[in-house]
C-alpha cells in the first residue's frame, strides 16, 4: 500500500504555514524501468517527494527543514528563472528549483536525482521538450557525481550511475554517448542485474530506440502476477 499523508507545515525560510503532503510509506509492485523509475504503486507518490513553500517559494523534500544555501539560493535570478519555466509541469519546477538548492551544496548525486524526478513528471504530462531539458540538467548532475565516486574501488554505485547516464543519453537520442557510459559500466564488473540493464541498453542504443523501456524485459527478471 501506497499512504501520503496531508499535513500543516511552516517554512523554515519565512515562517508562512501551508497545507502540504508527506509520502508516508510506498509499494511496488513490478520492476522499475531502465532509469530507475519505479513501478506502481511506488509510481504515483513520487510527485509528493518534494514542497514548495506558496509564500517565498523555498522547494524542498521537507520545507520546515532549512537546508544550507537555501535562503540565499531562493532569492537568486537562476533560482526565480526556475519557479517560471514554462517547458515544464509545475511539479518539475518544484524538483528543478530542489535540485538547484541540492547541487549548490555540491550535492551532485541528489540534484540529478530530483532532475530525472522532474523529467519523469513531464513524461506523465507529455512535455516532451521539458522531459528533454530535465535529463540534460540530470546528465550534467550526474557527471559530476560520477567524477567524486570514480575512483572509489569495491562500489557498485559508478556502475549504477553509468547505467542511469546511460539511458539518459539515449532517451534524448544521443546514442554514442549512450553507448560509451554503458560499456565504461560493464568494465567495472557490476552486479548481475546492472550488467542484464547494461546488456539491454546497448541492445536499444544498437536499434536507436530512444523510447522508454523496464528491466522487465529482461529475460528472466519479469516478476510474477
Amino acid at each position: 500500500m501506497t499512504t501520503i499523508i496531508p499535513v500543516e507545515t511552516e517554512c523554515s525560510l519565512c515562517g508562512a504555514r501551508s497545507k502540504q503532503r508527506l509520502i508516508g510509506s510506498m509499494q511496488t509492485l513490478g520492476l522499475p524501468d531502465l532509469d530507475t523509475r519505479p513501478a506502481e504503486l511506488a509510481r504515483s507518490a513520487l510527485p509528493y517527494g518534494v514542497q514548495r513553500c506558496p509564500t517565498c517559494g523555498y522547494c524542498a523534500r521537507d520545507i520546515s527543514l532549512e537546508y544550507p544555501e537555501a535562503e540565499r539560493v531562493i532569492h537568486s535570478p537562476a533560482y526565480e528563472k526556475i519557479l517560471h519555466k514554462r517547458t515544464v509541469t509545475e511539479k518539475a519546477r518544484q524538483f528543478l528549483a530542489w535540485a538547484a538548492i541540492q547541487a549548490e551544496n555540491g550535492e551532485y548525486g541528489g540534484a540529478g536525482w530530483s532532475s530525472l524526478h522532474a523529467a519523469w513528471v513531464c513524461d506523465d504530462a507529455e512535455k516532451v521538450k521539458g522531459a528533454v531539458e530535465c535529463r540534460q540538467l540530470a546528465v550534467e548532475r550526474f557527471s559530476r557525481q560520477l567524477a567524486q565516486l570514480g575512483h572509489i574501488t569495491g562500489l557498485d554505485e559508478p556502475s549504477i550511475i553509468r547505467l542511469v547516464l546511460a539511458d539518459l543519453y539515449r532517451r534524448t537520442g544521443q546514442f554514442d554517448l549512450a553507448a560509451g557510459r554503458a560499456r565504461e559500466g560493464q568494465e567495472r564488473h557490476p552486479s548481475d542485474i546492472v550488467r542484464f540493464a547494461l546488456e539491454l541498453e546497448l541492445a536499444l542504443i544498437e536499434d536507436q530506440d530512444s523510447a522508454c523501456h523496464s528491466l522487465e524485459e529482461i529475460p528472466g527478471l519479469k516478476t510474477k502476477d
